[in-house]
């Protein structure tokens, strides 16, 4: 069988994806996934670098904060359709599924045109446009959330399964993870920090400024900077902290995660269930202008199970070093929020979506 995937511009959007490719991959023998991304964004590396082929087509999204830019948007979106038909055509997929972004809605689109079957997978609570826009006319929107489905259009078909992550990501051993980055303090807590896929700019000023206070405490830290900041970052912190390992993007997360004690991050969904299936503990962070400040609610969603620590991004200044301290150095609090964190990701998540793409196709029941 032979399955399109697209979806891209964050990890957000692209792990997912990952995750039901390689599940596709375990459940049927000589299965074909091509994937399709934006041309220039993230996807371009990190589709190649987890095995999978992918084309690129020529497509951005609509800027609200600068609506002038916006004149050739139109253009492109018409060269994108095109693009995404030639590709359907000669692959000749049975089916689609987008994991959003804009990139996938004229693949998503496109499909429905052909007359080939279509499925979104939908993390957030509240739904991007493409997957709102979409949404009655695939076969199958897949939510992570309840309350996504009152979003969505009338007629849609819905069905609630935990957001899936990939499957190269697992608990390694801490030694091992700690050598991979150099550190020779292994008796050291390390705190792990990144900002989601694209980084996060107010998180990284304020870690800067504790650089000095952390290191003091006996603190390793793995700094995930994002490609905004990474140069500026790297030039300041040089060879003056050498507890610190300073990286633009990490693709080996699962070291990254099994090397570290605790990990401060934003709370997008595809962080909140790799924290869940790896069960650490975490200061989230949401990002103050998510959509319907649907990180916010992410959060909020696990501090009410005593699942996470929360500030707000207007609070860090005042309150992160404090909380970072504290819960690093305090060993049944670790304990506390990585148990109850486990409780938010479902194991068979990539097997159930899966089953649910082949119900959609001339092979399923559906």
């Amino acid at each position: 069988m032979k399955f399109v995937i697209t979806g891209g511009g964050t990890g957000g959007h692209i792990f997912p994806g990952i995750a039901i490719a390689d599940e596709l991959i375990k459940k049927i023998n000589g299965t074909e996934i091509l994937f399709v991304g934006a041309k220039g964004r993230m996807e371009e590396k990190i589709v190649p670098d987890n095995g999978y082929m992918i084309k690129t087509i020529s497509i951005s999204g609509f800027r609200r904060k600068n609506i002038l830019k916006n004149w050739n948007t139109g253009f492109k979106l018409i060269g994108a359709l095109r693009s995404s038909k030639i590709i359907l055509k000669e692959f000749a997929p049975d089916a689609v599924i987008g994991t959003g972004g804009y990139v996938s809605g004229p693949v998503v689109y496109s499909a429905i045109k052909l007359g080939i079957p279509a499925l979104i997978e939908e993390g957030n609570s509240y739904p991007g446009f493409v997957t709102k826009f979409l949404s009655d006319k695939v076969n199958k929107v897949v939510i992570n959330f309840e309350e996504t489905a009152g979003y969505l259009k009338p007629g849609c078909k819905t069905v609630k399964i935990s957001y899936p992550v990939r499957s190269k990501l697992k608990k390694r051993d801490k030694i091992e993870s700690l050598e991979y980055f150099g550190f020779k303090n292994i008796s050291a807590k390390t705190l792990f920090v990144f900002g989601g896929s694209q980084g996060a700019r107010a998180n990284n000023s304020v870690i800067m400024k504790l650089l000095d206070e952390l290191s003091g405490n006996n603190i390793n830290i793995i700094w995930q900077t994002g490609r905004a900041d990474f140069e500026n970052i790297s030039a300041s912190v040089g060879e003056k902290y050498p507890n610190v390992r300073i990286h633009e993007f990490i693709n080996e997360m699962d070291y990254a995660y099994s090397a570290s004690d605790l990990i401060v991050c934003r709370a997008g969904i595809s962080s909140i269930m790799e924290l869940s299936l790896l069960k650490m503990p975490a200061i989230l962070i949401p990002y103050p202008f998510a959509s319907e400040n649907h990180q916010e609610k992410n959060a909020q969603s696990l501090v009410s199970k005593n699942a996470a620590i929360m500030i707000k991004e207007s609070d860090i200044g005042t309150e992160l070093k404090n909380a970072i301290i504290d819960t690093i150095n305090d060993a049944e609090k670790l304990n506390a929020l990585s148990m109850n964190i486990s409780g938010f990701y479902d194991f068979e998540a990539p097997s159930k979506i899966v089953n649910e793409i082949l119900n959609i196709t001339r092979y399923g029941t559906n």
